[in-house]
Order: structure tokens, then C-alpha cells, then sequence
């Protein structure tokens, strides 16, 4: 009996400091040829506005932020493992890159780059998954430097 009024005058506390009040949800009004003409005219405002191309550029420079430092690092890895298999590739790719980027590389989660629109360079690639870059896992020191570029090079194949 203690406990039973133990809880419920933990649940009164707890109801009265959340306010015990009932949130109210908005009706989200049914769209109408009106709203749908408004929503059409200011995207085509903004596209006119150039704004779609600003965002695109800003992604294309947003993906080439490495240092030369890294870049350089990159590329010698790339020279010394050129005729790199990518026969275990797709495994290592599924196993360690698919929790974000998806087993397509279109998945986005925790901010992962869709890897089927990825114009980045191979040496970019590289310096990325080696690196890591933003909320990316740096992978040097997890993966052997062949297979993090045997990885990039099979991300090229992911691309449209």
C-alpha cells in the first residue's frame, strides 16, 4: 500500500511539474490549389534568384576542405597501392561505412554525404575516409591503408 501511494505521488509531482497540461496540435490546413500555386512561385522566385546554384557551390567547396597536408598524404597512398584488389571492397564498405552512408550510399544519417552524388576526386576520397572529416570517423589506425583506398575506389562505383 506504501508503494502504490508512493507512486502515485510520484506521478502527481510529476504531472504538475510538466505543466499537466494537454498540448494542443495544430490542424495542418488541407493543401489547396492556393497554396500549392504560392509554394511553386517562391521556389521559382528563389531558383531565379540563384540560390539553388549558391547551395551547389557551397556543397562542392564543402567537399574539398582538406588540408594539402592530407591531400599529399592521400595521393602517396594512392601511388603506393595503385593495383589495390577491391575484391573485399564491398564487404569492408558494408561492414564499416554502411551504418551512415547506407549499402547504396545514399542513406544520409548523422549528416553522411550522399555518395551517389559525390563528385569528389579519388585523392579527396582517400584523404576523407583516412582522415575522417566533420562527424566522419577518421579510419587510419581501423583499416589497413589498402583497403581504405580499395573503399574509395569502390565508392566511384556507387556513383550515378
Amino acid at each position: 500500500m506504501k508503494s502504490l501511494i508512493t507512486t502515485l505521488g510520484c506521478m502527481v509531482l510529476l504531472l504538475i511539474s510538466c505543466g499537466g497540461e494537454k498540448k494542443k496540435i495544430p490542424n495542418n490546413p488541407v493543401p489547396t490549389l492556393e497554396n500549392t500555386r504560392q509554394a511553386d512561385l517562391k521556389k521559382s522566385i528563389r531558383s531565379e534568384a540563384g540560390e539553388s546554384k549558391a547551395n551547389d557551390k557551397a556543397e562542392a567547396q564543402e567537399e574539398s576542405t582538406m588540408t594539402k597536408e592530407q591531400l599529399a598524404t592521400a595521393q602517396k597512398l594512392i601511388d603506393k597501392y595503385k593495383n589495390v584488389s577491391l575484391d573485399n571492397a564491398k564487404k569492408i564498405f558494408k561492414s564499416s561505412c554502411a551504418i551512415c552512408h547506407g549499402f547504396k550510399g545514399n542513406m544520409m544519417i548523422n549528416g553522411a554525404k550522399d555518395l551517389t552524388k559525390s563528385k569528389i576526386s579519388l585523392k579527396e576520397s582517400v584523404a576523407q575516409v583516412y582522415f575522417g572529416k566533420g562527424l566522419m570517423t577518421p579510419f587510419k589506425g581501423v583499416l589497413k591503408d589498402e583497403e581504405i583506398i580499395a573503399v574509395s575506389k569502390y565508392v566511384e562505383t556507387l556513383r550515378k
